[in-house]
């Protein structure tokens, strides 16, 4: 005799995600090699600065010279390169030695049903485990993308997988899923990154209020560089120049 619960408050947050994926529209996904789908036309100063609130998630001293905003779905193969071939490299020079913090801004982009729900249960994971456990979240869902996105896949068995790892066993993962405050709050993060940055696609960044476009590690390198010297008159002193493992490909930003 089977004692598996049916999947009704996944059906539900599916659906709830639909809504909210028909009021926002989609959004362009980078590709594997780490490109999105960023017009190099439309990088540079912004009228509004680049201000964290309560709600972000944030790795970093809140003390940073930089802020890096990084608008991303987990659902998109562009973001999990990133994360996987360059942020190792930029919180080793940066973000550990203090000269730069990283907020974390969805940005849902196809099957955004699925990237809904990912950011829902990784917000749940944040105020369980707090940022260490939105994070971990985060990481195993930009990791585990070939498990849990594909059609066919079994969505919620995987993601229950995922959650397991930060203390979110079955019931607090359907709870979860019926979060409609954190999807509105999602869905904010969308719109307020519209209309502040105009942001249409991801991996998509925000260095000190301004938007950038970075096609290597070495540009990410320039960029910080500059927005820490504007921001202190003084030099880093980082040295990230070169990806670890994957020097060849494009490290963020654009298509080629």
């Amino acid at each position: 005799m089977s004692h598996l619960r049916p999947a009704r408050p996944f059906a539900r947050a599916a659906a709830a995600a639909a809504l909210f994926v028909g009021a926002m529209g989609l959004a362009a996904c980078g590709g594997a090699n780490g490109e999105s789908g960023a017009d190099a036309g439309k990088a540079g100063a912004l009228p509004e600065a680049a201000t964290v609130t309560d709600a972000d998630m944030v790795i970093g001293d809140p003390d940073a010279p930089v802020t890096i905003i990084e608008f991303a779905s987990v659902t998109c193969p562009g973001c999990a390169a990133f994360h996987a071939r360059v942020l190792p490299d930029i919180k080793k020079d940066w973000i550990d030695t203090g000269k730069a913090r990283l907020v974390f801004r969805e940005f849902p982009t196809p099957p955004a049903q699925l990237s809904v729900i990912g950011s829902v249960l990784a917000r749940c994971a944040a105020e369980n485990a707090g940022g260490e456990g939105y994070f971990a979240v985060i990481g195993s869902l930009f990791q585990k993308q070939a498990e849990w996105v594909p059609n066919g896949a079994d969505h919620k068995g995987e993601l229950l997988k995922i959650t397991q790892q930060v203390g979110i066993g079955e019931d607090a993962f359907e709870t979860c899923l019926q979060r409609q405050d954190l999807v509105d709050l999602i869905y904010n993060n969308v719109k307020s990154a519209e209309a502040a940055y105009q942001i249409d696609s991801t991996p998509s960044f925000v260095v000190n209020g301004e938007k950038k476009s970075m096609r290597s590690l070495e540009d990410w390198s320039k960029t910080l560089e500059a927005a820490y010297v504007a921001a202190t008159g003084e030099q880093s002193g980082a040295q990230s120049e070169t990806p670890s493992g994957s020097d060849a490909e494009p490290a963020s930003g654009e298509e080629s």
